[in-house]
């Protein structure tokens, strides 16, 4: 039978004092850091550093980097921690050209502000001036143009505010392409289609279309206008199909009912 070693308490006293020493310096070292982070970050909250420093703003386009900054209410001299993220969003959102806001803390002391704008579909006239209408059919009555700015068309004749509107929802489907291909668009309803419009294009076409699927058939344009002479002079259809009608020589729109007169 093998002879156990034995250890006397005398033997392990010394182990046992090295183990609790070891502990009670972790304990020491792990006190000692919690409270050198805690000083420091008092020192932190208390010193320059906690302010704000920089504010970034993107996405935007036409509204103002100094004024969406000003309708956040985020302030250089404020704490950094102090700013309330959600309150400040929302005063952004109180802009009628903006969509969505959101706001990130950057590294310790910035922001980052990144906005999401209402697209421009259209700009109308109202006694001297013109006014920018959004892709969510509100006029800008705050901005008042001498003259429109040429990044959108220009509309006429929109009495009734529910045809403005139904415009504008298919304005804002266009591609950029498409919509700087429009110059001026006039609402011409008759008894037929309530929904008749005459457009002046940029390259000097007209076309009659109807604003129910304007946004479908409008793409049809480039490959129509393609293909008419330079000398040649009509009217581009898409409200029913999709053709050119040229001018007769006396310079008269050719329709079905003239033609079906010519011939009594």
């Amino acid at each position: 039978m093998t002879d156990k070693k034995i250890v006397s308490i005398e033997d392990r006293i010394p182990q046992l004092k090295k183990a609790r020493k070891r502990k009670a310096n972790r304990r020491f070292v792990m006190y000692l850091t919690m409270i050198l982070l805690l000083v420091l970050v008092i020192v932190y909250i208390q010193s320059p550093l906690s302010y704000v420093k920089s504010i970034d703003v993107k996405g935007n386009h036409r509204v103002e980097e100094s004024e969406i900054i000003a309708m956040s209410e985020i302030s250089m001299d404020e704490n950094y921690w102090g700013v309330e993220l959600e309150q400040a969003k929302d005063q952004i959102l109180q802009h009628p050209e903006i969509s969505s806001v959101e706001i990130d803390r950057k590294w310790y002391n910035g922001y980052d502000i990144t906005i999401s704008e209402l697209a421009r579909v259209a700009y109308i006239r109202e006694g001297d001036y013109y006014y920018p209408i959004l892709e969510d059919g509100t006029m800008l009555k705050d901005q008042q143009l001498d003259q429109p700015l040429g990044d959108a068309p220009l509309l006429h004749d929109f009495e009734r505010p529910e045809m403005l509107t139904l415009l504008t929802e298919q304005l804002k489907k266009l591609p950029e392409s498409i919509n700087q291909l429009l110059s001026e668009i006039y609402w011409i309803p008759n008894e037929i289609n309530n929904y008749k419009i005459l457009v002046y294009t940029a390259d000097g076409h007209e076309v009659i279309a109807s604003i129910r699927d304007f946004s479908t058939k409008i793409k049809l344009y480039p490959s129509i206008a393609s293909q008419i002479q330079p000398n040649q002079e009509g009217v581009i259809h898409i409200d029913v199909g999709a053709y050119f009608q040229p001018y007769s020589s006396e310079g008269e729109a050719i329709t079905p009912e003239n033609q079906t007169e010519s011939d009594q």
